[in-house]
């Protein structure tokens, strides 16, 4: 094969990838089918080529990962597993040449399940030797219209199986008909008075009959330290400041101490008062600091509209001092643009920390001087198998450096994303996952060495390395990745942790001071250790007791380099409790640190891990709510295999179900089994009488929704994942609602739904909107919908969007306004549309009822 006809078969070959059957062999693999059709006259035959793709399941576990592959001998083509989540295929000896219209079907297997498009990554490229690789035309970009529907309930069911224990385990989800959605919305369509400022104030009288109109002519007059704060308000309402005191037409931002009567627990230094008087025609901000004053500017300009700000009197504080969103940016990158407006959009609602994981096994995020390998190498993906000049084209990235694969944050652009988050009062909390998620870190150090033995510098070459050369074990993480751990028995290891800290230190010394350095801990496959002469040497010599301690003496380390400089750690929760049966997590006594945030996420009810969380807390770790069953925006928004997410923790994680999560009442959260079947308290509690109780709930300091990236390869995309659900989070880490106090079930759950009417409504009548002119490309959920008497009735997750409905197939369309009369069995094809008119939610159909 030449470049040429490479070239042709790429642009002319279609790829086409079909789930079969999710529960045909029970619990272990499902089956699928990849068909390739040959459309070009370049016959595809036997030779050195091979078709690279990203799967999230291992294929052919019986076999794989083997060296020598698994071979279909129907279709005489051979599966390798290459690392993580990349696999190539490539012809056998008896492999049928395919001519110009022909087809061939290979059909496999496949791990555990697969339930959405989105589990198919795109840019399937094929390579040959000494020839430049090709993404395959079929596959390329972000549409997935190579994987085929999924219009069977085996297709898009998880399991159907018999546990050992005679019962059966059984996916109860099926994918939302307009009819469903209907029924869910129908209670958010009550007139109720929305919520006027998100996050719900502590205290707030308003009269919305009562309004002063900011003209031209108002001032800003600023007090004190407030210059800052000022000048955002100023260039918001286009007012002039000036430090002269007026007696109307003016906006005082003024010093003074808050008096939070019954609520001094709160954080006072963003505590504030707001009030707007009509009558006196001026507006009066007070506050102790600069955080508090910027917050009661964030409410002004929320009421702001049309030059108009109703009358009221707030008294207001948050709940937690910590409102997180975490963000990572390893498995796919987003660039610093998309990063800025992130934390401006964050401003907006209050949250003040942004958690950056900066590096994982697919990727290294962030230039740290004098460790260039981290970026040459780390920070891009391409077709080198080696991995000598970058990584694997995992996650779908494909052979170019031109995607989301590639990219890291230089000096420059880290200093410009910590500046807008000082000026906006959000701290960065960055994330280097260490020991685990390490492969980008691993490959780049080797590279590191590489260069400098080559000159023969050993010194320099082994001033940084994180493996033990001598190791030759093989394992396999929770990722199929192999090389993925760095190496606790080495000193290098450390020595390297402590230059990426000291780094990064010098990185937010003049703009923003680093407060936290979080150093993940998760997922670490401890085998990795136990083929390490260096592990062993370790253990030998007495300094660890054994192999199940090496983690412990890693962390323990790590803190003391973390304390060493002055600063708080941050870790997953399994980056603390590393005992699989007990659960129990390491003393806080043995960290120096002033302060250890851990962040505690694994909660399938059924895992009986859930009460961790408290363990943490109770021990004395400052603990961020980060439970993966509501707060995890990987997640997709419905039990739909067109929503893109991935469904480990929940089948899905909408909007209301993040705003519903009551962080004070952990257990009370407890509503599903993976299968959709209801949890009871044996789930939770896995064999014990009681649940862990929560003895020091001060310990409980914050909640943070997550993005992990692995689907999500686009700006837009990830703005779909992170939004509306982050305001959920906003309402629920600043605003403690009464109904989360109520010890009624019943009584709980109505209160709740009638808060979310009203949180509904503000999303849907103004908050979306402000969205829109951010450029945010929030997710848009399709209408519900049902005939009734004879006409179309439609409803919206957020009243207040413009809903579609189109009666010739989508040709056409009309904007909803009030019922319709339809012909009788129509199909209806519906949709939901932005704020601004500009987007559109996935179509549904609405199918005559047989």
């Amino acid at each position: 094969m030449d470049q040429k006809s490479l070239d042709t078969i790429a642009e002319s070959l279609t790829i086409s990838y079909k789930v079969l059957d999710n529960i045909q062999d029970g619990k272990k693999v499902y089956r699928a089918s990849i068909t390739l059709t040959n459309k070009s006259s370049v016959k595809l035959e036997y030779g050195k080529w091979a078709v690279y793709f990203c799967h999230i399941r291992m294929i052919e576990p019986s076999i794989l990962p083997d060296p020598n592959g698994a071979v279909v001998p129907e279709v005489g083509i051979r599966f390798h597993h290459i690392n993580g989540w990349l696999f190539k295929f490539e012809p056998t000896e008896s492999f049928v040449s395919l001519k110009k219209n022909d087809a061939l079907v290979i059909k496999f297997k496949a791990q555990y399940y697969s339930a959405g498009r989105s589990d198919v990554m795109p840019n399937w490229y094929i390579a040959h030797e000494g020839l430049m690789s090709r993404i395959i035309q079929s596959t390329a970009g972000e549409n997935l219209d190579f994987v085929e529907p999924f219009s069977r309930p085996c297709q898009w069911k998880r399991y159907d199986y018999i546990m050992e224990n005679g019962s059966r385990r059984f996916d109860q989800y099926n994918p939302f008909t307009p009819e469903d959605r209907f029924d869910t919305n129908r209670t958010k369509q009550l007139q109720d008075q929305m919520i006027p400022i998100i996050p719900s104030p502590l205290e707030m009288k308003i009269d919305i009959n009562k309004s002063l109109t900011i003209s031209k002519d108002w001032v800003i007059r600023v007090q004190r330290d407030f210059e800052q704060e000022a000048k955002l308000l100023s260039e918001q309402m286009k007012s002039d400041k000036c430090s002269k005191s007026s007696e109307n037409k003016t906006i005082s931002i003024v010093f003074g101490e808050i008096e939070l009567k019954c609520h001094e627990v709160r954080k006072k230094s963003e505590a504030y008062k707001l009030t707007i008087s009509k009558k006196e025609e001026n507006i009066t901000i007070l506050a102790s600091d600069k955080p508090g004053a910027f917050y009661a500017i964030q409410s002004l300009l929320s009421l702001y509209k049309d030059g108009d700000v109703p009358e009221c009197d707030i008294l207001d504080a948050p709940r937690y001092s910590y409102r997180g969103m975490h963000l990572d940016v390893a498995r796919n990158f987003h660039g610093k643009k998309q990063v800025l407006k992130l934390l401006e959009t964050m401003a907006m609602y209050k949250m003040n920390k942004l958690h950056l994981h900066l590096t994982d096994d697919e990727g290294w995020r962030i230039e740290i001087p004098g460790l260039e390998q981290l970026t040459t190498v780390g920070a891009r993906r391409g077709h080198d198998m080696k991995e000598q000049t970058c990584l694997v084209p995992l996650l779908g990235s494909g052979p170019y450096f031109d995607t989301s694969g590639s990219g890291y944050y230089s000096v420059e652009d880290y200093k410009e994303i910590l500046m807008t988050a000082r000026n906006r009062h959000i701290e960065v909390i960055p994330e280097i996952d260490v020991p685990g998620h390490s492969h980008a870190a691993l490959k780049a150090m080797k590279a590191r060495y590489d260069k400098y033995a080559a000159e023969d510098d050993m010194q320099s070459a082994e001033e940084y390395l994180v493996t033990d050369k001598n190791d030759l074990g093989i394992y396999k993480s929770v990722q199929m990745f192999t090389e993925n751990a760095m190496n606790p028995g080495v000193e290098s290891t450390y020595k390297f942790i402590d230059k990426v800290v000291r780094e990064l230190k010098a990185l937010h010394a003049d703009i923003s001071p680093l407060k936290t350095f979080h150093f993940g801990g998760d997922e670490v496959p401890y085998e990795a250790w136990q083929g390490s002469p260096a592990c062993k040497k370790l253990i030998e010599s007495g300094e660890v007791n054994s192999f199940d301690n090496l983690m412990e003496y890693f962390v323990k380390r790590v803190a003391k380099i973390v304390s060493d400089h002055g600063l708080a750690l941050g870790a997953w929760q399994d980056g603390v409790i590393h005992d699989d049966v007990l659960l129990q997590p390491v003393k806080r006594s043995e960290f120096r640190n002033k302060k250890v945030f851990v962040y505690a996420w694994q909660n399938v009810w059924e895992s009986g891990l859930a009460g961790c969380a408290y363990k943490l807390a109770n021990e004395g770790y400052k603990v961020i709510m980060s439970q993966g069953t509501h707060l995890y925006f990987d997640h997709p928004y419905e039990p739909d295999p067109e929503e893109r997410g991935l469904y480990w923790a929940a089948r899905y994680i909408d909007t209301q179900k993040t705003f519903g999560f009551m962080p004070d009442n952990l257990y009370a959260n407890a509503d599903f089994k993976l299968t959709g079947d209801p949890v009871n308290k044996k789930d939770i509690t896995k064999g014990s009488d009681e649940n862990v109780p929560l003895k020091k709930s001060e310990n409980i300091v914050g909640m943070q929704g997550q993005l992990w990236t692995e689907l999500v390869r686009t700006s837009n995309q990830m703005d779909s994942m992170i939004f509306p659900r982050l305001l959920a989070v906003a309402e629920r880490s600043w605003h403690k609602a009464p109904w989360e106090s109520m010890k009624d079930d019943s009584k709980r759950k109505d209160s709740m739904k009638a808060n979310w009417t009203q949180f509904a409504q503000a999303l849907g009548c103004k908050e979306l909107n402000r969205l829109d002119n951010l450029d945010v490309s929030y997710h848009l959920t399709p209408p519900g919908a049902r005939i009734k008497n004879g006409k179309l009735v439609l409803n919206c997750t957020y009243p207040g969007l413009p809903m579609d409905y189109s009666l010739d197939e989508g040709i056409t369309w009309q904007t909803y306004s009030q019922e319709v009369e339809v012909p009788a069995n129509s199909t209806i094809h519906l949709q939901t549309r932005s704020a601004n008119g500009k987007r559109k939610s996935r179509v549904v159909i609405l199918k005559p009822r047989t």
